[in-house]
Parts: structure tokens; sequence; C-alpha cells
């Protein structure tokens, strides 16, 4: 089963990073005003730390040492708090409206995991 995961890590990330960037080649001339540090860089570096955490959780997983427990509420509302964290981490570049969510789930993993 890790093959399969990391290989599907490698592919979903040069597709991912493919239709992030786009072609190189037109995108080398920014427009006026553009801002290629919000636009390009910042979603790239989310993209690659969430398919990473993801790939490191499924081989954890996938070896046994990392059980997910769905049984309870708290183990629901942690994966999907985390898979709204995922999702809305990605647009919040290019539109502002996804920064609630994004603060929503911050905000409950900090609240939930204090101890």
């Amino acid at each position: 089963m890790l093959p399969l995961i990391w290989g599907a890590f490698g592919i979903g990330e040069v597709l991912g990073l493919t239709y992030i960037f786009g072609p190189v080649a037109t995108n080398a001339p920014y427009p006026p005003g553009d801002k290629p540090i919000g636009g390009s860089y910042l979603p790239a570096l989310f993209f690659n730390v969430a398919a990473m955490l993801a790939v490191i959780g499924l081989s954890l997983y996938a070896l046994g040492i990392w059980k997910v427990d769905l049984s309870n509420r708290k183990g629901k509302t942690d994966f999907a708090a985390l898979g709204v964290m995922f999702v809305s981490g990605f647009p919040v570049f290019y539109y502002g409206v996804f920064l609630f969510p994004l603060a929503v789930a911050l905000v409950y993993f900090l609240a939930t995991n204090i101890q």
C-alpha cells in the first residue's frame, strides 16, 4: 500500500504544481500589478505542505502506527475540521472569504487540543 500512496503523491504533486503554476513560459512576464508571491508561491507552498501531511498520515495509517477512530464525536469533528482546513487553505490566497473557515478550523484545533 505504501508504494501506491507515495506514487499517488508524486503524480499528484506534479499535476498540482502544474495546475498552480501553469506553463512557466506563459507566466514568466508578470502583468503589471501582479503579486507573484501571493499569487503563486504561497498557494504552491500550502499545497506542498498539505500534500506532505496527507502522505505522512496515510503512511502512518498504512503502517498501523496511527489508527483513525471515527466512532466517537471528537474523532469525526477533528477529521471534518482537518478537511475544512485543507480545502479552504488553498483558495484563501485567491478569495478572501475562505479565510473565515480556515480560521475557524485552526481555532477549533487550538481550543480542543490544549491539555
